[in-house]
Parts: structure tokens; C-alpha cells; sequence
């Protein structure tokens, strides 16, 4: 057996004051009847008031209170099992991971912020496959499809910019890499979301668009940074910036959101844009997906235990009324 509210049980203690209660007020009673009426009268009054009575009450009366505990706790036993339904979309977040979103004009770097707002859309989430794939010039998943969202969250707060050979940001790979995650996918709804700074190098993100829409994934896209942009830092072994992005010439390179092409994207795939420094914005967007239509993905068989309250609760009723059916009246039987 088990209890559903084990830490209504505590409540028990308090039977304890309460029997105490009960031998004090007797003990009492008892006094203040000596005192104002010999045991003679006692015998012949029509009140009943005797030792026995008066703890078989009192007993009575503690077991309901034991046994509504009792009921509180919920106490269970027993297994059924049930089929559910999960109904859910999937998700493939895409997350640039190129140097640019080093960045910092978004604190502490637009990087950070793009990852904290991962881990903000995924808590509004409850029965949705997630997924996440980082990418720069090279794309790679750096957690699978799950609805464990705790450890996605910890997946996705681990990512870094991805290393110097692997840089010049491409939409298009990202996007093939999530068209390959949903290949065998269930699910008629599916999402992309793709955070970027909107710098892409390559621009070949248009040759995805067919498949998209042949497979009918909303394409959402949030832009990080802002539009006046800011240097890129080159970060050192202990994550402190030793130098800034330069040029050919020297000069320093200085990022800024490209909001065009993100908006571009999300129009041709069905999809919003939204940019992160504004509050709202993501608001709407965490709210449009939690509206968002959900599909059969899967059937679970759950076992569940039986709850069995009822009979403690029958219990507590039944010396409830008990006790208070006793009367302390005497009963006489006179003849006919």
C-alpha cells in the first residue's frame, strides 16, 4: 500500500494533544461532579457518565479522526492500466552557432540569450518531441528528437560556437539536416525554428524550400542581436574576449541582425518572424505554439495505481455517527 499525500499523514500527531484532551476534560468532569453531587445521586440520575462511557466515546471519536487522516493521505493500492493519447508537434530547433553570435549586444552574448530562449519555449511545452541542431558552415544535431525535456535543456545550454574550420554560417545545411530528423517522423505537425543572427553566408537556404513544403513544416525564425550590430569577440581558452573579428584590411568586423533575410524565410515557410530583444514579440510566438494544433503521436500504456480513500472515509463516517448515536441518557425500561 501507498499513499497518494504521504505528508498528510504528519496530521496523525495530532491525536496525540487530542487524547490528552480527552483524559484531561474527563478527569475534570469527574471533579466538579464530586464536588457538587454525592455518588448515590449519581446512580439515580438519568445521566449516564460512567468511566467505560465516556472512553468508549472518546475512542470512538479518535478512530474517525484517524481514519479521515487516513483518507486524506489517499491511500492506494492495487494497478489498472490505461491507454493514452500523446498528442504533440515536433520541433527541430536550429541554432546558429558561427562566431558572429559571439556577439555582444544582446548580454551577455547573443549566443547565451538564443540558448536561454530555447530553454523558455521548451518549459512552455508539455507533450511536444523536440529537438535541437546546431550549425554553422557544418551542421550537426546536438540532441535528438526527445520529450525529456529536462535533459534537452541541459543538451542545449551545453552548446558553443562551433570551431574556426567549421565557420561561414549556412541556413541551407541546417535545414537539410532537420528535413533528414523528420524523414520517418509520425507527426503531421512539424516546426522548425530557426535563431540566428540572420548572416548567411552561402544564401542557398531557397534550394530547402520545395521539400519544406512538400512536407508541410511551418519554418519560424527569431532574430538575435539588433540592427546596429556590434564587434565580434575572439574569445580565449577561459571564455574572456583576447581580440576582435578584423577584416583583410585590419579593420574590425561589426555583425549586425540581418532581418531581412529571416523574415524572407519565415514568409516562404509558412511561418512568423520575431526578434528576440522584443519581449512581446516572443511572448506571441510561446503563445502561438502552445495554441498550436496538436496530432496523435504515439499510444502509452500507463499503469496507475487505484485510489482507495473510501474506505477509511466509510470508516471515519461510520464511527462518526456512532459516536454521536450514543446518547448520555439513561435508557429505561418500564413495564406495561
Amino acid at each position: 500500500m501507498s499513499f497518494a499525500n504521504p505528508a498528510v499523514l504528519f496530521l496523525l500527531l495530532l491525536l496525540i494533544p487530542f487524547t490528552l484532551l480527552v483524559v484531561w476534560n474527563y478527569r475534570k468532569k469527574r471533579r466538579i461532579l464530586r464536588d457538587f453531587i454525592s455518588a448515590a445521586a449519581q446512580a439515580r440520575s438519568v445521566v449516564r457518565s460512567g468511566r467505560e462511557m465516556d472512553f468508549f466515546k472518546a475512542a470512538l471519536l479518535l478512530a474517525a479522526f484517524f481514519f479521515l487522516i487516513l483518507a486524506l493521505a489517499r491511500p492506494q493500492w492495487g494497478e489498472r492500466f490505461e491507454t493514452l493519447d500523446i498528442r504533440g508537434l515536433e520541433i527541430v530547433f536550429l541554432l546558429d552557432t558561427s562566431t558572429s553570435m559571439n556577439a555582444e549586444d544582446l548580454q551577455p552574448s547573443r549566443l547565451e540569450v538564443a540558448k536561454n530562449l530555447i530553454s523558455t519555449i521548451v518549459d512552455s511545452l508539455r507533450t511536444d518531441m523536440v529537438s535541437l541542431v546546431n550549425f554553422a558552415a557544418v551542421a550537426y544535431v546536438q540532441c535528438p528528437l526527445t520529450m525529456d525535456y529536462e535533459a534537452f535543456k541541459l543538451l542545449a545550454l551545453a552548446s558553443a560556437t562551433s570551431p574556426e574550420e567549421e565557420q561561414g554560417t549556412d541556413f541551407a545545411k541546417g535545414f537539410a539536416l532537420a528535413l533528414r530528423m523528420f524523414k520517418n517522423s509520425p507527426a503531421s505537425q512539424k516546426l522548425i525554428v530557426l535563431i540566428s543572427d540572420g548572416e548567411d553566408q552561402e544564401k542557398n537556404w531557397a534550394a530547402s524550400l520545395p521539400e519544406l513544403q512538400k512536407q508541410k513544416i511551418a519554418v519560424f525564425t527569431v532574430g538575435v542581436g539588433s540592427p546596429s550590430g556590434a564587434p565580434i569577440p575572439i574569445l580565449d581558452q577561459s571564455g574572456k574576449t583576447a581580440d576582435w573579428k578584423k577584416d583583410s584590411q585590419g579593420n574590425i568586423i561589426k555583425s549586425q541582425l540581418a532581418e531581412a533575410t529571416l523574415i524572407e524565410i519565415a514568409s516562404a515557410g509558412a511561418g512568423q518572424y520575431y526578434r528576440l530583444s522584443a519581449a512581446a514579440g516572443i511572448s506571441a510566438f510561446i503563445g502561438i505554439l502552445r495554441d498550436y494544433e496538436r496530432q496523435l503521436l504515439a499510444k502509452k500504456v500507463k499503469s496507475k495505481k487505484i485510489d482507495r480513500f473510501a474506505y477509511p472515509l466509510l470508516l471515519a463516517v461510520f464511527f462518526l455517527v456512532g459516536e454521536m448515536a450514543i446518547s448520555d441518557r439513561k435508557i429505561t425500561w418500564q413495564k406495561s
